[in-house]
């Protein structure tokens, strides 16, 4: 166990980020070479300006190949990690995050295998892909070299859920870009010559779905910009918003409503709409019968964990591997308050997404 909390706080305590993995990069690499593995880096960094492409190692054994997955990077404040031990939890200093997500992906992965090796001499192929650019947009896992890869089954060690849970489904993800186009004038001189786009846009808004549309469904806009003089009356507003739904058909309808919404708004105030939408990640749902969830059931009943489906309204690396046909599941590593300075991971469920891994690699 001391083992397994040293290793953690080795690797959060190298500054990483989304595109800027490189140092994170070569600890890994060289930590997958000791332990065997032929490992290479394919080159998507340079398909979106990141430093360095995603680890790629694969050791031969008999057998169909698994693939294992966590990812490089992480959020900020992710720089200068002080990690803490305190009462079998490890937590960030306060004024970071810890990393955990997904720092524990990667653990449970390195110590897994070296638990396997120690059971048994002979193991199954395996693939490992420790991912860049998750946090930013799942951009490692959409530009990741697939023809490299053999396995048809995979497990993400990536979900903010405690070590038991397995996400077989979640959905497919749109993001949008507006801008209202007004016209500018005099705000005290001339009002009535100048198109407010800050108006338009708030009419236009405030008739869309907000939040969580239905079951299924979701919708938020992060981005609302207009910036002129109080003296002026504001001729171009941008916003940027998402639309992701389990149901991918429902997720264009709604992407069709907010379009032909801003521009019958925009139409009525003599305003014009340009409107760029674009996909980001597709969702997926696997069998709960089928043989990737079956896998990971069996391998939690065996380490004594009760396993549970879950759907998840977030994207993973997962997303992109069931894309390329690899039917891969997202399971829970344990940590908490992830994407925050109060993300912590409690020691017990790190040592038991330890044991997962290497339960999976020997029922494999």
């Amino acid at each position: 166990m001391e083992q397994i909390v040293a290793e953690f706080c080795e690797l959060v305590q190298i500054d990483s980020g989304s595109g800027r993995e490189g140092a994170i990069a070569g600890v890994v690499e060289g930590k997958l070479r000791a332990l065997g593995f032929t490992v290479e880096r394919d080159k998507a960094g340079e398909r979106f300006g990141g430093e360095t492409g995603n680890i790629i190692a694969k050791l031969p054994g008999e057998g169909r190949p698994i693939l294992l997955s966590a990812h490089l990077d992480r959020v900020q404040p992710g720089l200068g990690i002080k990690p803490v031990v305190k009462d079998g939890r490890i937590f960030s200093g306060g004024d970071t995050i810890l990393a955990a997500d997904d720092v524990a992906g990667i653990v449970a992965i390195l110590v897994g295998f070296r638990q396997a090796k120690l059971s048994r001499e002979k193991l199954p192929p395996l693939e490992v892909v420790c991912t860049v650019s998750e946090e930013g947009g799942l951009l490692g896992s959409r530009y990741l070299d697939y023809e490299r890869l053999a396995s048809s089954i995979g497990f993400v060690l990536d979900a903010a859920k405690p070590v038991g849970t397995i996400i077989n489904q979640a959905p497919t993800q749109f993001k949008f870009d507006v801008a209202v186009i007004g016209r500018a004038a005099h705000a005290a001189g001339a009002p009535e010559e100048g198109i407010s786009a800050i108006q338009v846009a708030a009419k236009a808004v405030a008739e869309l779905p907000f939040g969580r549309v239905d079951g299924a469904t979701t919708a938020n806009i992060g981005k609302f910009k207009g910036e002129t003089a109080t003296n002026i009356v504001c001729d171009r507003v941008e916003i940027q918003g998402e639309i992701r739904s389990l149901d991918k058909n429902r997720a264009e309808e709604l992407l069709r409503e907010f379009s032909q919404t801003f521009t019958q708004v925009a139409a009525s105030f003599g305003a014009e709409v340009e409107l760029d939408s674009y996909q980001t990640y597709q969702g997926f749902k696997l069998d709960e019968e089928g043989e990737t969830v079956l896998r990971a059931k069996r391998a939690l009943a065996q380490i004594g964990r009760t396993p549970t489906i879950e759907f998840s309204m977030g994207g993973s690396d997962a997303n992109n591997f069931n894309r390329h046909g690899i039917a891969a599941v997202n399971l829970g590593v344990g940590y908490q308050g992830s994407h925050s300075t109060r993300e912590s991971i409690a020691i017990d469920e790190l040592v038991a997404a330890t044991r997962l891994v290497c339960q999976l690699i020997l029922n494999a």
